[in-house]
C-alpha cells in the first residue's frame, strides 16, 4: 500500500505546464492565478493541509496581497512548506523583497548579487526529516539572484569564498560568497528560495527535494553523488 499523493499548491500569474511535469508525477497539483480575484487565498483555504506552496510570481509581496501574505506565513509557521522560485527572483524588485522578508517573514535574508557562477551544496544545510536528497548535484553553474544574510543552516547551495564570475560579458572577476538556494525554518515549517533565472534541472531537483517528492522512506541517511554528507535532520 502506498500513501495518497501529497498536495502541492502553485501561486502564479499564468498557467504552468512544463515546469510541473515531474512534480505532477508524485503530487496532486493545484494552481491559482493572481489575475483571478482572491484565487490564491481561496485555494489555500480549500487545501490548508497541503504539503507545500510554490510561489512562482512575486505579486504576493506587494501591499495588495498583505492578507494573503499573512495567511501564507501562518501556514508555514504551522508546519507548511513555502518555496519562492520560478520567475520570482527575476521579477521582484530588491527593496520590495527586503521589506517583505523583514516585515512579513521576520527573516534576515536580503536580495544580493545577480551573478553567474558555480554553486556548491553546503554540508551545513538542514531539511525536514526523511527528505531524500540523492540526485541533487554536488555543484553546478547557475545564473540568478543570490541572497545575503542567510545563516549556514539555511543555505543549501552557495558560491564559496574565492568564487569568480563566469559571465561571458564581465569575465572571471571576484564575487561575494552568497546563497543561491536557501531553505530555512519558519516556526514549525519551512521557507525556501531558488534564485536561478533559468530554472535548470539541478534547481528543479532541489525544489522537489524541498517538497519531499524525492523521499525514500526506507533510508535514514542522505547521500549526494560523489559526496556523503552527514546532514542534520530536523522536524
Amino acid at each position: 500500500m502506498t500513501d495518497a499523493k501529497p498536495t502541492i499548491l502553485v501561486f502564479c500569474y499564468g498557467e504552468l505546464e512544463d515546469s510541473l511535469k515531474k512534480i505532477k508525477e508524485k503530487a496532486n497539483v493545484y494552481q491559482a492565478s493572481y489575475s483571478k480575484h482572491n484565487a490564491p487565498a481561496k485555494l489555500l483555504s480549500e487545501h490548508p493541509s497541503a504539503r507545500a506552496i510554490w510561489i512562482v510570481d512575486p505579486d504576493i509581496a506587494t501591499p495588495k496581497y498583505k492578507d494573503l501574505s499573512r495567511k501564507v506565513v501562518d501556514y508555514a509557521r504551522n508546519g507548511g512548506i513555502v518555496i519562492l522560485g520560478g520567475f520570482f527572483s527575476s521579477v521582484i524588485r530588491p527593496p520590495v523583497f527586503d521589506k517583505w522578508m523583514k516585515d512579513v517573514w521576520d527573516l534576515p535574508w536580503r536580495y544580493g548579487q545577480y551573478e553567474t557562477t558555480t554553486v556548491v551544496f553546503q554540508s551545513s544545510a538542514v531539511g525536514p526529516r526523511n527528505f531524500w536528497r540523492d540526485g541533487l548535484a554536488a555543484a553546478y553553474t547557475q545564473k540568478g539572484v543570490f541572497l545575503e544574510n542567510v545563516p549556514p543552516a539555511d543555505s543549501w547551495y552557495a558560491s564559496p569564498p574565492g568564487s569568480t564570475s563566469e559571465s561571458r560579458i564581465f569575465g572571471p572577476v571576484p564575487i561575494q560568497a552568497q546563497t543561491s538556494i536557501a531553505f530555512g525554518r519558519v516556526g514549525k515549517g519551512w521557507l525556501g528560495w531558488t534564485g536561478d533565472i533559468h530554472n535548470r534541472e539541478e534547481t528543479s531537483a532541489a525544489v522537489r527535494a524541498m517538497m519531499g517528492l524525492n523521499m525514500r522512506e526506507e533510508e535514514d541517511h542522505l547521500h549526494l553523488p560523489g559526496l556523503l554528507y552527514q546532514m542534520v535532520l530536523e522536524g
